[in-house]
């Protein structure tokens, strides 16, 4: 009887964390452009601050450029070094992006939860 070929494990596409980055990125950037739009918000990291002032165009560019590098980068990586290093950096980078949002939204918009 001829011996079954191994099971490969199939690899996602991208990595569950970058996936949830990517759609976690996009909505920071769609919620910054409206709130900053209606006059609400304040873009707080002073790097993007600085690139806001020189344009929408250019604000919007490179958020989208930073997050892509980003995914690019640990894809790549994952896929040619260290699956589990990737995945242990994009979890981090996950907790890590979702802590500084709270936290920035947090205090920008303290005055509106304390009264």
């Amino acid at each position: 009887m001829p011996r079954a070929a191994p099971m490969q494990r199939q690899t996602s596409p991208i990595l569950p964390a970058n996936a949830a980055l990517v759609i976690i990125g996009l909505a920071d950037l769609l919620t910054t452009l409206f709130w900053l739009h209606r006059g609400y918000a304040i873009e707080i990291n002073p790097i993007m601050a600085a690139v806001l002032r020189c344009g929408v165009g250019l604000f919007v560019a490179l958020k989208l450029a930073t997050l892509a590098a980003y995914v690019i980068v640990i894809e790549w990586y994952r896929r040619r070094r260290s699956a589990a290093f990737a995945r242990a950096v994009g979890r981090i980078t996950l907790a890590g992006y979702l802590a500084l949002y709270s936290i920035s939204f947090a205090f920008v918009n303290a005055g509106l939860v304390l009264g």
